[in-house]
């Protein structure tokens, strides 16, 4: 990172020696603005999900066997979830505002879809249909809707399923077979550590491009998988900025940054989207800006990042800015 500002300083100097305007480029910042709040207070929750409604900006949280909706501003302003059928384990948000719920029934041993309105009044099960044998069974604990598309994962077991917004059966992905498998068996130092069973994903979000984004804990690793299942991965284990710990949550920005929590140094790092790092914010504490271990993450079209903690700390607000800096000319 050093060598990359040492490098734009150097270009903007010279440029502005000889007359010719320099590059422009961005600084990025995080500027916290509050915990997610009723008249009461902060809500506290420990590592929430969260889903946000493109079009109304509610924040969508889901912990405890709630979903508690709050408003552009942070407040809530309603729950539901007490007379839901199954465990309430996600939900997810489409353009005209209705949700999807993932939920587990133990009375049926089975995952069940729901498709309820914007106040979480049931309209109908999706019913997952031509699902292959290999997806028999399968048990999902989160849920994204993005562009028509259901993604219903599986963290421990490191796979995906997608099914169009009627649950029918689209594709199928198993992370762990698409990762290089000698770099965790390197990463971890022991090949039964590196085996998908000791190691899971965490993080999984989509981005709007159809990417999918998660972490991997065991190996301090994040990874773009994109539609057509291409593979990319960053991160270097360590204590220092730019660093993985233990890494977390994912996001991506409509800047086409990528955001990472560690949940053990409680920073949230950034990095563009070349996988270059380019700032961390956070601290771990409970004062203004601090985080305590950091997990989920989501952030709108307006670059508002929530970023879910541990310990009931609830979920924080930060508003990210890509400030151009003006091209270096000479007088």
């Amino acid at each position: 990172m050093m060598g990359r500002a040492i490098k734009i300083i150097l270009i903007a100097a010279i440029s502005a020696v000889i007359g010719i305007p320099g590059p422009a480029w961005a600084e990025i910042k995080a500027t916290y603005l509050y915990n997610l709040s009723n008249f009461t207070g902060v809500v506290s929750t420990s590592s929430a999900k969260v889903s946000i409604d493109p079009i109304t900006k509610e924040v969508y949280v889901i912990s405890g066997g709630l979903v508690r909706i709050f408003n552009a501003s942070g407040m809530e302003i309603y729950s539901f979830g007490e007379d839901l059928i199954g465990v309430l384990i996600d939900a997810a948000l489409d353009e005209q505002g209705n949700i999807y719920i993932l939920q587990y029934s133990y009375e049926e041993n089975r995952t069940i879809v729901t498709l309820c309105n914007y106040r979480g009044e049931p309209i109908r099960e999706i019913k997952i249909t031509n699902v292959p044998p290999r997806f028999e069974g399968y048990r999902p604990n989160r849920i994204i809707y993005m562009n028509g598309i259901l993604y219903l994962a599986s963290e421990s077991a490191m796979t995906v399923m997608t099914t169009d917004a009627n649950g029918v059966f689209k594709a199928g992905a198993d992370f762990f077979s698409l990762m290089d498998i000698k770099e965790m068996v390197t990463r971890t130092g022991d090949k039964k550590e590196a085996s998908r069973e000791n190691l899971g994903i965490a993080g999984f979000f989509v981005d709007h491009e159809g990417n999918m984004l998660f972490t991997s804990p065991i190996t301090a690793m994040a990874y773009v998988v994109s539609p057509d299942l291409k593979v990319q991965s960053f991160g270097k284990k360590g204590s220092a900025p730019g660093k993985f710990a233990v890494p977390r949550g994912m996001a991506r920005d409509r800047a086409g940054n990528y955001l990472v929590s560690d949940i053990l140094r409680s920073v949230v790092m950034v990095f563009d989207k070349d996988f270059e790092f380019l700032m961390e914010f956070g601290y771990r504490g409970f004062g203004p800006g601090g985080l305590i271990g950091p997990t989920e993450m989501a952030v709108d079209d307006d670059s508002k990042l929530y970023v879910s903690q541990l310990r009931e700390r609830g979920v924080s607000v930060f508003e990210l800015t890509n400030e151009d800096q003006p091209a270096a000319s000479s007088n």
